[in-house]
């Protein structure tokens, strides 16, 4: 068009000269058409350019819109839990600004829901103390990847490992976070441990175990501001019944000694077997004025699981432990083995004591 438009505008300034050169009278009349002529050209060219201008906006408006909606499908596609959230200030992630179908259907919620709520509401509450440190590493950083609990609309808790990123959309600075179930490897990774931590006879924790869950116990007690029974037990007569009855009439003495162990304690308390005929439990008693009541009450249920478990071996197996058993801080807890072993001649302190009542009768 532009080609077309160039020699028009050369013919008709040629033909002006000429008829000014040959016939000067007509010159103004020609020109005046030629103007108009001109001015039509002009006009026709214009249309044309901003015609083919739209065509070219309308196109690239077809392709972002063809792109959003790869970008949606593949968006969508991923099988992962995708949120897009605001940073706020105080260094909390903040309002959810997209989410794709995984993460509705892994959290149980609808997506409006979803982007009425903040980052922050999908973790467990017991996943949220970090949430301030992760952002503020993540905001130096640009890229952090960690392990955390998300919780679904019916309060399930869900094990994931989240990869952050810091994104630029639209002028404002988010966060892109992709969050994979790693619930499975966790499952294995505890039934790995507890085939480790577990007595394989008893089932109860074995030594390795034991020390495992002290550090927990410890950490609740310092929390709580709270004291700790600890119970150290030894089944009697072991080394008798093995000898005169076999090893495996002497293995159900031990399964006896962990039944009343789990009947005695509660579903909380630390209970293992350390080794041999050798027995431990660690309870976290109730706050001051409750903690009497708490070990009295766990002596009770002790003594009467062992004169149900008595009257259920019959007197054959004469079935009794020796314990010794005291109370400690978290502060003690810190020293396990000094209380083990001060249990533990509070223990044969109280078998020598039983030995000598039996030999007065």
């Amino acid at each position: 068009m532009k080609r077309w438009t160039d020699i028009v505008l050369v013919s008709s300034a040629a033909a002006v000269a000429l008829a000014q050169w040959f016939v000067p009278g007509a010159a103004e009349e020609l020109l005046g058409v030629l103007l108009f002529g001109l001015v039509v050209l002009t006009v026709l060219s214009q249309r044309h350019a901003i015609g083919s201008t739209l065509e070219s906006l309308n196109a690239a408006h077809k392709e972002q819109l063809e792109s959003e909606r790869r970008y949606r499908a593949l968006f969508d596609a991923a099988s992962d839990v995708i949120l897009v959230h605001r940073f706020e200030e105080d260094g909390r992630p903040g309002q959810i600004v997209e989410v794709n179908e995984a993460a509705c259907l892994a959290l149980g919620y609808a997506r409006s829901q979803l982007l009425s709520m903040t980052a922050e509401d999908v973790l467990a509450p017991e996943a949220r103390g970090q949430v301030r440190e992760r952002a503020h590493t993540l905001a130096d950083a640009g890229t952090l990847a960690y392990e955390t609990v998300q919780i679904t609309s019916d309060r399930q808790r869900l094990p994931v490992e989240v990869t952050a990123r810091v994104v630029d959309i639209g002028g404002r600075r988010l966060c892109l976070t992709v969050s994979h179930s790693i619930a499975a490897h966790k499952e294995l990774e505890e039934f790995l441990r507890s085939l480790t931590d577990v007595d394989e006879l008893t089932g109860l924790l074995n030594r390795r175990g034991f020390f495992v869950r002290v550090d927990e116990i410890r950490r609740k007690a310092k929390r709580g501001n709270r004291q700790v029974l600890l119970t150290y037990f030894d089944v009697d007569g072991l080394k008798r019944i093995n000898d005169e009855r076999g090893h495996s009439e002497g293995d159900k003495l031990l399964v006896a000694a962990a039944d009343v162990l789990r009947t005695a304690f509660r579903e909380g308390d630390v209970v293992a077997r350390l080794g041999g005929d050798e027995f431990v439990a660690l309870a976290l008693l109730g706050r001051r004025h409750d903690e009497q009541l708490d070990r009295q009450a766990i002596e009770a249920r002790l003594d009467e699981a062992m004169q149900a478990k008595r009257a259920e071996l019959g007197k054959a197996f004469d079935f009794s432990v020796s314990l010794g058993s005291m109370v400690a801080n978290h502060l003690e807890l810190c020293s396990i083995d000094d209380l083990l072993a001060r249990a533990d001649a509070q223990m044969y302190e109280a078998k020598r004591a039983r030995g000598r009542e039996r030999l007065a009768v």
